[in-house]
């Protein structure tokens, strides 16, 4: 097996990115940097309890923070992708990317 498959598998090993949900979820808040459980829970169209155990993983993980913000509209959960997160992506796609 050659070394960026190896690399690869490694990766897919970890919980938070062996579930695709969870690493659509890490790859948009790579883009975004942060949105709302709304947004996440329109875009993955999933229940609200299967998108919460999700970022609860990413949470432990250390891959996200979760904050309770007030805005105009109302009390919003904000999720932000942390500087782990960033780098757990960043090695993610440069392995994607020699394939």
């Amino acid at each position: 097996m050659n070394d960026d498959l190896k690399k690869l598998m490694e990766l897919l090993k970890d919980q938070a990115l062996s579930n695709s949900v969870r690493l659509g979820i890490l790859l948009s808040l790579y883009v975004l940097g942060k949105t709302t459980f709304a947004e996440l829970q329109k875009t993955f169209e999933i229940p609200k309890s299967s998108l919460y155990v999700h970022l609860q993983i990413l949470k432990d993980n250390g891959l996200i923070d979760i904050k309770k913000v007030i805005t105009l509209s109302g009390p919003r959960t904000v999720i932000e992708i942390t500087d782990k997160g960033m780098e757990v992506v960043k090695k993610y796609l440069d392995v994607i990317k020699k394939f």
